[in-house]
């Protein structure tokens, strides 16, 4: 879906005016909430998350660029462009927790073991979606291409759906039954070839600009210095519009180095939109069939280049590049001893306090896919940059906590570092949402991460909450 570059005098004002209050997903007084016991001891604020780059903010021409694919970021996809196959309709579907460009409350992602596509299981299908034809309120129509089945249609992983066609095609292609086990990589089950599934969690977006204009020298060296025990692997990948392999370092596995790759990929398996740099669609089970008259799927490439060289995925390219870090709060004394102590237990270790980007990232993040490139502003902006997401962005072996999925040079028990920046904001926590609070997160800790959480699990009641007081100011 297009949405105009020139926003207009009106239309940009109203645009810095949202941003300039980006936590508008918590309004008013729910921006502090009481915890206690595994929770801060104090108040804690979500103001801030989504805004933008404090140089983007003072430059008109790239808010406007910002607010561009803000706006494109959170607009809802219809058909013929959607699906045929898709888990949501928006890409705020799954990121926009506590701010657009956030995290997911809900678990929108499932991946099987034995799955031969690279892909997610895709929850949706455009041929169980509608409902009815056409409809009116008096004279006037209301619905003119029917009524949107709620919620978007019987969902493939619901006991006893009735799976159309398409979903029937992806239970085959996917080896998706709602019987199979999650998926534990250390089991005799798993030894043995048994499928499995795996939830995921979508993960915030905030911030991602400065971990994309890291050099992927600086993330090697990062990993040849930790500590043998721990190491961290690096993970190569070549998107697919490149001939030159990047470090990975974005989503659960490492699957992209680039946000256009991370684009271009959730617009396919996603919302099921083919675009420049994922021309073909995940299936053709939709084409040339219609409902209540309503074509359901389109041919082509769905996501087009503009005049501008923009396609919608430059636009969410443009957006997240160009998102701040999620804000920090004051850290009274129980979080300054809770800092120190989480370098004690190494924690740190793979949860890197530090990182800095390089001198020129726009000579390795390419143009858009009609060639232009990033602006000078945001170039300065990303340049020499020392940013603090509390992790390596690496790969780890988290033994029994990893989710079973071999994605690549990922195997089955290897997992990214989740950066702890924003953890505050967050509602669930690990993959796939296993753990509802901190405390439980740690305990899971696996592989790699068991001597630390060992360690944590050893500290007395009030040295575990200043700990989690400190994890609650990032």
């Amino acid at each position: 879906m297009k949405t105009q570059t020139a926003l207009g005098s009106v239309g940009l004002i109203l645009c810095a005016l949202a941003l300039a209050t980006p936590h508008n997903a918590y309004a008013g007084p729910a921006n502090r909430r009481a915890f206690t016991q595994s929770q801060p001891s104090y108040p804690i604020n979500l103001d801030g998350f989504g805004a933008p780059l404090p140089a983007v903010a003072n430059s008109l021409a790239d808010l406007s660029t910002f607010a561009t694919g803000q706006i494109n970021f959170k607009e809802i996809e219809e058909m013929p462009q959607l699906g045929p196959l898709f888990n949501g309709t928006t890409c705020t579907g799954c990121h926009s927790q506590p701010a657009t460009g956030g995290g997911g409350l809900f678990i929108n992602e499932i991946r099987v073991r034995n799955n031969t596509d690279p892909g997610p299981v895709h929850i949706f299908a455009v041929d169980n979606m509608l409902r009815n034809g056409p409809q009116s309120q008096g004279a006037t129509p209301i619905f003119a291409g029917g009524v949107t089945a709620e919620p978007l249609g019987c969902q493939i992983t619901v006991p006893g759906c009735q799976l159309s066609a398409c979903q029937q095609e992806e239970a085959m292609k996917t080896t998706f039954s709602t019987e199979l086990p999650t998926c534990d990589p250390t089991s005799a089950n798993f030894a043995s070839g048994g499928d499995c599934v795996a939830g995921r969690a979508a993960l915030a977006l905030f911030g991602d600009g400065l971990v994309e204009a890291v050099s992927d020298q600086t993330l090697i060296q990062l990993a040849q210095n930790e500590p043998q025990s721990i190491r961290g692997t690096v993970k190569m990948v070549t998107e697919n519009f490149l001939h030159t392999a990047h470090v990975g370092r974005f989503g659960w596995k490492n699957d992209h180095a680039l946000l256009r790759g991370f684009a271009g990929d959730a617009y396919l398996n996603e919302m099921g939109i083919t675009n420049p740099d994922n021309p073909t669609d995940t299936s053709s089970c939709a084409l040339g069939v219609t409902q209540y008259g309503i074509a359901l799927e389109d041919t082509g490439i769905e996501d087009t280049i503009d005049p501008d060289g923009r396609a919608d995925i430059d636009r969410f390219s443009d957006f997240m590049r160009a998102l701040a870090p999620p804000p920090t709060i004051p850290q009274n004394s129980s979080a300054l001893r809770g800092k120190f102590m989480f370098s004690q237990l190494g924690c740190a270790g793979c949860h890197a306090p530090s990182l800095t980007t390089a001198s020129n990232p726009a000579s390795f993040i390419p143009a858009s896919t009609g060639g232009t490139p990033m602006s000078a502003t945001v170039n300065h902006a990303l340049a020499q940059q020392t940013f603090h997401p509390y992790g390596d962005f690496l790969l780890h072996d988290m033994g029994a906590l990893g989710d079973g999925i071999t994605s690549g040079a990922a195997g089955p028990t290897m997992m990214r570092t989740a950066p702890l920046w924003g953890l505050r904001a967050k509602t669930i926590f690990l993959h796939d949402g296993r753990a509802l609070d901190l405390p439980t997160a740690i305990s899971l800790h696996d592989g790699q991460g068991k001597p630390a959480s060992q360690a944590f699990q050893a500290l007395s009641t009030s040295q575990q909450q200043d700990v989690l007081n400190f994890l609650n100011t990032l």
